[in-house]
C-alpha cells in the first residue's frame, strides 16, 4: 500500500532542494552584476570571480544547505554606485550591511521582496529620495538603519507594521513632517534614533507606551508637546532619554525617576517650565542635562533637587544652566556624587555663597558658576581640585582678595573671574598653571603691578586684565607669549614705555592698551605682528612719530591712536589708505602731505623739508653705502678663509652662527663630558641610525647651555650616508620651525673608533609623538585642539620653506610625529634630515642616505613603494597622515588598520558628522567646548557665551582640518594639495577660530 503523505513530503523536499540548487547560479549572477556596477577603490571585491564559489567571496556568507547567499556584509570599503534593485533577487538574504560606503540614489522598493531580511544596515552613505513604504512588509526585520544619509520626506506609516523591529535609526537625514503615531505599535523596539532631522508637530505619546525602549533620541528637530506625567511608568527599561534641542514645553514630570535604569537624561534647549524635577532612585544616572529651558526654583526647591540626587553615585555631568533658577545653593550640594566631572549652573539668578564641601569633588574638570549673583569670598577649597581644567565664575559679585590657591591647579586651562568685585594683587601662583589658555581677571578692583609670572604659561591665548587699577609697566616677558592672540589691559593706571618685546608676540590679533598712562614711542616692531586686527593705544601719553612699519598690517580693522602726543608725518601707504580703519584725533602735532588725510582728520599740512637737508641726505647715503660695501667685501674674504680652514681640519660645521661662548669645533671629549659619558638618564630618544642625548655644555664665560646631541651608530651600514645627507641638507636651511643645528663633530673616540655627531638646539617638550599618544610613554599632557592646529601650521610652514624657498628644493622624506620637536613655548620644529633629497633636475640623488622606501611605515606615500623618486608630493602625503593622526588620535600603524583599511580610508569613508563624532579625537572638542568662551567684550557685562556655540565651532574646525589631511593624502600625487595650499587653509581655519 502506498503511503500518500510520505510520497507528498518526498516530492516537496525534492522540489524545494532542486529549487535551491538551481537558484545558486542566480545568486552568483546577482553578485557579479552588483560588482560590475560598483566602484571599488580598495579592490575588496577583486576575489569575486565566476570561476570560484561565491560562498568563499569576501563579505558573503551562505546557508549550510544549498549555498544560497544568507548575508552580504561590506562595510567601510568606500564602495560607490547606485544601490542596485537586483539585490532583491537574493531571496535567502537575511542580513545586508553596506554601511560607511558611498552608495547613492534611492532605496530600492524591491527590497520588500526579501521576506527573510532581519538586518538592513546602510548608515553613512549618500542615499537620497524617500523611504519606500513597501519596507513595512518585512515582518522579520529587527534592525533598520538609514542614519547619516540624505533621505527626505516622511516616515511611512507602514513602518508601524514592522512587528519584529528592535532598532530603528534614521538620524542625520532631511526627514520632515510628523513622526507617525503608528511607531507606537513596535512592541519590541529598544532603540529609536531620529535625531538631527526636520521633524515637527507633537511628539506621539504612543511611543512612550513601548515598554521595551532602551534608547530614545530625537534631539535637533522642531518637535512640540508635553511629556506624559507618568512617563517613568511607561518606560521601565529606558536607559537614554535624549530630547534636546526641540520645542517641548510644560513641566518635566517627577515620575521620570521611576525609570530606574536611566543613565542619560538630556532635555536641554527646549521650553520646559515649572520647578526643577526631582530625580530619586536613579542610581545609574551618569548625565543630567537640563540647560537652556525656563525652569524656576527657590532655595527650598534647590534643596529638594540636590537632595534627590544623593543616591545617583555615578553622576558625572550635571548641567542646569540658562534657566530661571533662583535662591541659594543648599549645603546638600556637597552630597552630589564624588565622580562629578562637569558642574554647570551658569546664567541663572542664584545668590549667596558657594557652599562648603568642594574638596570632595576631586574628579571635577569643569566648574561653571558664571552669570549669577553669587557673593562672598572664593573658598580656599577650590585649590584642592587638582584635576580642574575650567573655572568660570565671571559676572557675579564675589569680593575680597583672590586666594593664593593656584599652585596646585596645574591642569587649569580656563580661569575666568572677570566682572566681579575682587581686590588686592594678582597672585604670582597663577603662573604655575602652565596649561592656562584663557585668563580673565578684567572688570574687578585689582591693584599693584602685573607679575611677570603671569606670562609663564606658554599656551596662553587670551588675557583680559582691563578695567582694574593696575599700575607700573607691562613686563617685557610678554614677548615670550608666542601663542597670545588677545590681550586687553585697557582702563588701568599702567605707565612706562610699551616694551619692544611685544613685537615678538607673533600670534597677536587683538591688542587693547587704551586709557592708561603709557609714554614713549610706539615700538616699530609692532609692525611685525602680521595677524593684528585691532590695535587700540588711545588715551595714553605716547610721543614720537607713527611707525611706518604699521603700513604692513594687512589684516588690521581698527587702529586707534587717538588722544596721545604723537608728532610728525602720517604714513600714507597700506592701512593708512583706508580712512575707516584708523583714528588719529587728539594728536595736535601730526601732519600730512596727503590732502585726503588733511581733510578727513583735520591735521595740518607738513612743512617742506629744507633744501640743505635734501642735499646732505644723498651724500650721507653714498658714504654709508661705500663703507657697507667695504665691510661686506672683508666679510666675504674672511668667510672663505674660515671655510677653507675648516675643510683642512676635517670638520663639518652645519651652522654658521654657533651659540656665543660655545666652541665652534666641539670634540668627542666635550660631548662625552656634556652627556656624562652618554649616561642612560640623558638619553632622549633612539632612532634607526643613532641615539639622541641631552648634554650640558660649558661656555667660555663659565655659563652653561643645554643642547641635544645626535650620536650616529656607525655600526649601521647607512649611518655615515645618513650623517652626510643631513649635514648637506642642513647647512643651507634656516627657518624658525626647523631645529637649529649648532655644529657637528666628526673625529675619533678614546678607543680610536670613528665618531660622528650633530649638536642641536634642545627641545624641552620632547617630540610630538609623545604628546598625541601620552599613554605610550611617561610624558606630558594631551595637547589641546588649538595647540594641535598651531603645531600643524608650524610643520606646514617648515615644509613649505623646504619646498618653495630653498634652492634647490628639498624633500624631507620622513615626516612623522617623532620628527617634530616642541620647544618651551610648544612651537614645533621639524628635525631629522637623514633621508632628505635635493630635487634639482640637474642633481642626481646621490645625496640620499637610503635606497628603496623613503620614510617610515604608515607615513610613506604609496608611489614610493613602486620606486618613484622623492618628491614634494610625497612630503605632502606624509604631512596629511600626520595631520590625520594628530586630530583623530589614531596611529596609521594601529592594529585596526588591516585587511586593506588605512587611517586615510577610515576617515574618508565617513561623512562630515561622523568624521567629528567618530573619526576625530572627541576629547579635543569637549575640552575646547568647555574651556573656550565667547570673546565679545564690546560690552564688558556680556562675559563669555554659550559652550554649545564653541563646541559647534570646534567641531567645524576639526572637520575642516581633517579635510586638509585628506586633501594631502589623495592616492594620486597630482591630486594632492601641495604644502602651500595646506598651510594657507590651516591658517584660514585658525583665523576662523578667533574669539571675536
Amino acid at each position: 500500500m502506498i503511503n500518500i503523505p510520505l510520497l507528498l513530503l518526498s516530492c516537496f523536499l525534492f522540489h524545494h532542494f532542486h529549487a535551491i540548487s538551481c537558484n545558486t547560479n542566480t545568486d552568483t549572477d546577482v553578485l557579479l552584476s552588483f560588482k560590475s556596477q560598483v566602484t571599488d577603490p580598495k579592490n575588496a571585491l577583486s576575489g569575486w570571480s565566476a570561476h570560484s564559489n561565491h560562498c568563499n567571496w569576501y563579505g558573503v556568507t551562505c546557508t549550510k544547505v544549498g549555498n544560497r547567499v544568507q548575508s552580504l556584509n561590506l562595510p567601510g570599503l568606500s564602495l560607490s554606485a547606485n544601490l542596485s534593485p537586483h539585490l532583491s533577487n537574493l531571496t535567502f538574504l537575511q542580513s545586508l550591511d553596506l554601511s560607511n560606503n558611498k552608495f547613492h540614489g534611492q532605496i530600492p522598493k524591491d527590497f520588500a521582496h526579501l521576506s527573510l531580511l532581519s538586518v538592513i544596515n546602510l548608515p553613512s552613505n549618500n542615499l537620497s529620495g524617500t523611504l519606500p513604504p513597501q519596507l513595512g512588509h518585512l515582518h522579520r526585520l529587527k534592525i533598520l538603519d538609514f542614519s547619516a544619509n540624505k533621505i527626505t520626506g516622511q516616515i511611512p506609516q507602514s513602518f508601524g507594521n514592522l512587528s519584529s523591529l528592535e532598532n530603528l535609526s534614521l538620524a542625520r537625514n532631511g526627514l520632515e513632517g510628523e513622526i507617525p503615531a503608528e511607531l507606537g505599535n513596535l512592541a519590541n523596539l529598544s532603540t529609536l534614533q531620529l535625531s538631527e532631522n526636520n521633524f515637527s508637530g507633537k511628539f506621539p505619546s504612543s511611543i512612550f507606551n513601548i515598554s521595551s525602549l532602551v534608547f530614545l533620541s530625537v534631539t535637533g528637530n522642531h518637535l512640540t508637546g508635553k511629556l506624559p506625567q507618568n512617563l517613568g511608568l511607561f518606560l521601565p527599561n529606558l536607559e537614554n532619554l535624549i530630547l534636546a534641542t526641540n520645542m517641548f514645553e510644560g513641566v518635566i514630570p517627577n515620575s521620570i525617576s521611576n525609570a530606574s535604569h536611566l543613565q542619560v537624561i538630556d532635555l536641554a534647549n527646549n521650553k520646559f517650565t515649572g520647578p526643577i524635577p526631582l530625580f530619586y532612585n536613579l542610581k545609574n544616572l551618569t548625565k543630567l542635562i537640563l540647560g537652556h529651558n525656563n525652569l524656576s526654583s527657590t532655595t527650598s526647591l534647590n534643596f529638594q533637587f540636590f537632595n534627590s540626587l544623593r543616591n545617583s553615585t555615578k553622576l558625572q555631568e550635571l548641567r542646569i544652566h540658562e534657566n530661571h533658577l533662583a535662591g541659594e545653593l543648599p549645603k546638600s550640594f556637597a552630597n552630589l556624587s564624588s565622580n562629578l566631572q562637569h558642574f554647570c549652573v551658569s546664567d541663572n539668578f542664584f545668590i549667596g555663597k558657594i557652599p562648603q564641601g568642594m574638596y570632595k569633588f576631586q574628579n571635577l574638570i569643569s566648574f561653571s558658576f558664571e552669570i549669577n549673583y553669587f557673593a562672598g569670598v572664593l573658598p580656599q577649597e577650590l585649590g584642592a581640585l587638582n584635576n580642574l581644567q575650567n573655572l568660570a565664575i565671571y559676572r557675579n559679585r564675589f569680593s575680597g582678595e583672590i586666594p593664593d590657591i593656584f599652585g596646585n591647579l596645574t591642569n587649569l586651562n580656563t580661569l575666568a573671574m572677570g566682572n566681579n568685585q575682587l581686590s588686592g594683587r594678582i597672585h604670582q601662583s597663577i603662573g604655575q598653571c602652565t596649561r592656562l589658555s584663557i585668563l580673565d581677571l578684567g572688570m574687578n578692583r585689582l591693584g599693584g603691578t602685573i607679575p611677570k609670572e603671569i606670562f609663564q604659561p606658554s599656551g596662553l591665548r587670551i588675557l583680559y586684565l582691563e578695567g582694574n587699577s593696575l599700575q607700573g609697566p607691562l613686563p617685557p616677558k610678554v614677548g615670550t607669549m608666542k601663542q597670545l592672540e588677545t590681550m586687553d589691559i585697557s582702563d588701568n593706571e599702567m605707565s612706562g614705555n610699551i616694551p619692544v618685546e611685544i613685537g615678538e608676540c607673533f600670534g597677536l590679533k587683538w591688542l587693547m592698551m587704551a586709557r592708561n598712562k603709557f609714554n614713549g614711542s610706539i615700538p616699530t616692531k609692532i609692525g611685525n605682528l602680521a595677524s593684528l586686527e585691532t590695535l587700540d593705544l588711545s588715551l595714553n601719553s605716547l610721543t614720537g612719530s607713527i611707525p611706518e612699519s604699521l603700513e604692513k598690517l594687512e589684516y588690521i580693522q581698527i587702529l586707534n591712536l587717538s588722544f596721545n602726543h604723537l608728532e610728525g608725518e602720517v604714513p600714507v601707504k597700506g592701512l593708512f589708505t583706508n580712512f575707516s580703519k584708523f583714528d588719529l584725533q587728539g594728536n595736535n602735532q601730526l601732519c600730512s602731505l596727503n590732502k585726503e588725510i588733511v581733510q578727513n582728520f583735520g591735521v595740518p599740512v607738513c612743512v617742506a623739508v629744507k633744501t640743505k637737508r635734501r642735499i646732505l641726505l644723498p651724500i650721507i647715503l653714498a658714504v654709508v653705502g661705500a663703507i657697507a660695501l667695504f665691510i661686506s667685501t672683508l666679510f666675504v674674504f674672511w668667510t672663505m678663509m674660515s671655510r677653507e680652514k675648516k675643510r683642512k681640519e676635517g670638520k663639518t660645521s652645519v651652522s654658521s652662527a654657533p651659540l656665543k661662548g660655545l666652541p665652534q669645533n666641539i670634540t668627542y671629549g666635550d660631548i662625552r663630558i656634556a652627556t656624562d659619558n652618554f649616561a642612560a638618564e640623558n638619553l632622549i630618544g633612539k632612532g634607526a641610525f643613532g641615539s639622541v642625548y641631552k648634554g650640558v655644555f660649558s661656555f667660555s664665560a663659565g655659563e652653561t647651555a643645554t643642547l641635544a646631541v645626535k650620536v650616529l651608530d656607525l655600526q649601521q651600514s647607512k649611518a655615515s650616508k645618513n650623517f652626510n645627507a643631513e649635514c648637506e641638507a642642513l647647512k643651507n636651511v634656516r627657518h624658525r620651525n626647523l631645529v637649529k643645528v649648532i655644529t657637528s663633530c666628526s673625529s675619533l673616540d678614546y678607543n680610536g673608533e670613528e665618531f660622528k655627531a650633530l649638536v642641536m638646539q634642545f627641545m624641552p617638550n620632547g617630540n610630538l609623538n609623545l604628546k598625541i599618544h601620552p599613554g605610550d610613554e611617561e610624558s606630558g599632557s594631551i595637547l589641546t585642539l588649538m595647540q594641535r592646529l598651531s603645531i600643524a601650521i608650524d610643520v606646514a610652514s617648515a615644509v613649505d620653506y623646504l619646498h618653495h624657498d630653498c634652492d634647490p628644493p628639498i624633500a624631507h622624506c620622513d615626516l612623522k610625529p617623532a620628527n617634530v620637536l616642541l620647544d618651551e613655548n610648544m612651537t614645533a620644529h621639524v628635525v631629522d634630515f637623514g633621508l632628505a633629497r635635493f630635487l634639482s633636475q640637474n642633481t642626481p640623488e646621490k645625496q640620499s642616505s637610503t635606497l628603496g622606501l623613503k620614510g617610515s611605515i604608515g607615513y610613506i606615500a604609496p608611489e614610493y613603494g613602486f620606486g618613484s623618486k622623492a618628491s614634494t608630493e610625497g612630503d605632502a602625503y606624509s604631512f596629511g597622515i600626520l595631520v590625520l593622526e594628530m586630530f583623530t588620535g589614531k596611529r596609521p600603524t594601529d592594529e585596526m588598520f588591516k585587511e586593506g583599511l588605512s587611517l586615510r580610508e577610515f576617515v574618508s569613508g565617513m561623512d562630515e558628522n561622523e568624521v567629528v563624532m567618530i573619526g576625530g579625537d572627541r576629547r579635543l572638542i569637549e575640552d575646547y567646548g568647555y574651556s573656550t568662551q565667547s570673546s565679545n567684550r564690546d560690552d564688558h557685562s556680556s562675559g563669555f557665551g554659550s559652550n554649545t556655540h564653541w563646541m559647534c565651532k570646534a567641531e567645524e574646525c576639526m572637520a575642516d582640518v581633517i579635510r586638509v589631511g585628506l586633501s594631502c593624502t589623495a592616492d594620486q600625487p597630482k591630486e594632492r594639495w601641495n604644502i602651500r595650499e595646506a598651510l594657507s587653509k590651516l591658517q584660514a581655519i585658525n583665523h576662523s577660530m578667533l574669539p571675536f
